[in-house]
């Protein structure tokens, strides 16, 4: 029974327990018809080619965004890059200085190529083209230049039936041309922490969101600016007294407009100069009541400022901030607001989420250095002949800042567990570029043996150690005198 309702519903067979574990039996997660992703997205500001616009946008007209990708950004670019031998025998050397000298010859130097190739981490993917050439100096093939393909010029990719990247085409702007580049000749970069699909899912996705919200609330708060009336002037003139006068015929037109005029001119007044005052006219209406004419207590010219209850920006204000906040935790940079009006800060939080954004950093050098053995390092050992079992590997360094402090006291307590520093350790010069003071100058080795005590023998006394001393025969510089011993490491009887 159990086996007909199984087979009911899987509408077909039993499956086979039998596989080989040579062939994948499963599939990609990502569906491409005529090399063009098919998406899910439901927003029309991230769906298709309108989704670079909407990004650029994010990170040109959000400070916060805009400084923490540039931060991260630069401090890739401050990593130092080695070219690491697989052996240090001559002919291992020899090609790691050779691919080393190629990575730091091109037209673009390497580390804009690397902090180039991060912005995956933000836009999903990154691709970036390189190019060959003959070098005159040892008729090798080295690169001339990798150069970027933005992202918004990708138009199609090319997969074969496992999801793997077989090369992508192009579309330039200047020409509207497809241009097909093949993955040998790229190196690509994807963030695929999320999806499989080629184009990945980068940061700026996750900012579109908070960035919609973030230009409403920054849009009510400039109308609530503009449209705050407070401490607008109003200016009172009996315009329609003075125009009974003109009819009148006793003052002329151009006397009630020098009349009026005063007043006009001053509520229009843009910034006070230091002559600026106004005298008006200090005379009451006058009301006619049915006991006869009484005075007002309204002077008929006046000069004042619009008042009105305080506007509240305060809870607007907090949605900013709280906005703010939430994308720079995002892009990995909300150390960035520590100390800001909205909120507080210490040292150690501080310094724990700055430890935190140096691992990231140094997580996405790991994938560029992945994708530079894999993608770069391969192709200019093929150009040049170079045997697979000679290819070497780059590496890069901790981008995460050490103080003068940290190093010494590390030193410190290495010298205390007995690994103590020769006077010509480079520790010693590390150091020193550290604190910005020139280099200690180079030591005699005959000097540094009698500090250290351990002067070397003398030439023709390489032996003498063996021998017994010459009767009195002075000791050797850094060395105690030998200790006669009868054959049983024994002091001799006195």
């Amino acid at each position: 029974m159990a086996k007909n309702v199984r087979r009911t519903l899987n509408a077909g067979p039993p499956p086979s327990s039998r596989f080989s574990p040579f062939k994948e039996l499963g599939a990609s997660g990502v569906a491409v018809f005529g090399g063009r992703i098919a998406t899910r997205e439901n927003s029309q500001l991230v769906n298709g080619a309108q989704r670079w616009v909407t990004y650029s946008n994010i990170v040109a007209n959000t400070s916060i965004v805009a400084a923490g990708v540039r931060y991260f950004l630069n401090i890739v670019a401050n990593a130092k890059w080695t070219i690491a031998p697989v052996n240090d025998k001559g002919e291992g050397k020899e090609v790691a200085e050779f691919v080393d000298s190629v990575l730091n010859g091109m037209d673009t130097p390497w580390r804009r190529v690397a902090r180039r190739a991060a912005s995956y981490r933000f836009a999903g993917f990154g691709v970036q083209e390189w190019t060959a050439k003959r070098r005159t100096e040892d008729n090798k093939i080295g690169l001339e230049d990798i150069e970027a393909r933005p992202q918004h010029t990708i138009d199609r990719w090319d997969v074969d039936d496992k999801g793997s990247v077989l090369g992508v085409w192009q579309v330039p702007p200047q020409t509207g041309n497809s241009i097909y580049l093949p993955r040998k000749k790229l190196l690509y970069l994807v963030e695929d922490s999320l999806t499989d699909s080629p184009e990945g899912l980068g940061l700026y996705r996750h900012l579109v969101d908070p960035y919609i919200r973030l230009q409403k609330y920054l849009q009510l708060e400039g109308q609530g600016f503009e449209r705050d009336l407070r401490g607008i002037p109003i200016g009172r003139v009996p315009y329609q007294a003075i125009e009974a006068s003109v009819e009148a015929g006793r003052i002329t037109r151009e006397q009630a407009d020098r009349i009026t005029r005063a007043v006009e001119d001053f509520v229009q007044t843009q910034s006070k100069k230091e002559d600026t005052s106004l005298v008006l006219d200090s005379a009451p209406y006058t009301v006619e009541t049915d006991s006869g004419k009484s005075i007002s207590g309204i002077m008929q010219y006046g000069i004042e400022l619009l008042q009105g209850q305080a506007a509240d920006f305060a809870g607007l204000n907090s949605a900013v901030s709280r906005l703010n906040q939430e994308m720079a935790r995002v892009i990995g940079v909300e150390h960035l607001l520590l100390g800001s009006a909205e909120g507080s800060a210490n040292r150690s939080l501080a310094e724990d989420k700055s430890a935190n954004f140096y691992l990231v950093v140094n997580g996405s050098l790991d994938d560029i250095c992945d994708g530079v053995n894999k993608d770069l390092i391969p192709r200019i050992c093929d150009l040049n002949g170079i045997k697979e079992e000679l290819r070497p590997e780059a590496s890069h360094s901790d981008v995460a800042p050490h103080t003068v402090a940290e190093i010494t006291a590390a030193l410190r307590d290495m010298a205390t567990a007995g690994a103590v520093l020769q006077p010509n350790d480079p520790a010693v010069d590390d150091v020193r570029d550290l604190l910005g003071i020139q280099h200690a100058p180079e030591v005699d080795p005959d000097m540094l043996g009698l500090v250290t005590g351990n002067m070397p023998p003398a030439p023709g006394e390489e032996d003498a150690e063996d021998e017994e001393a010459a009767p009195g025969a002075k000791p050797r510089p850094g060395f105690p005198p030998k200790k006669k011993t009868n054959g049983a490491n024994q002091e001799p009887p006195a």
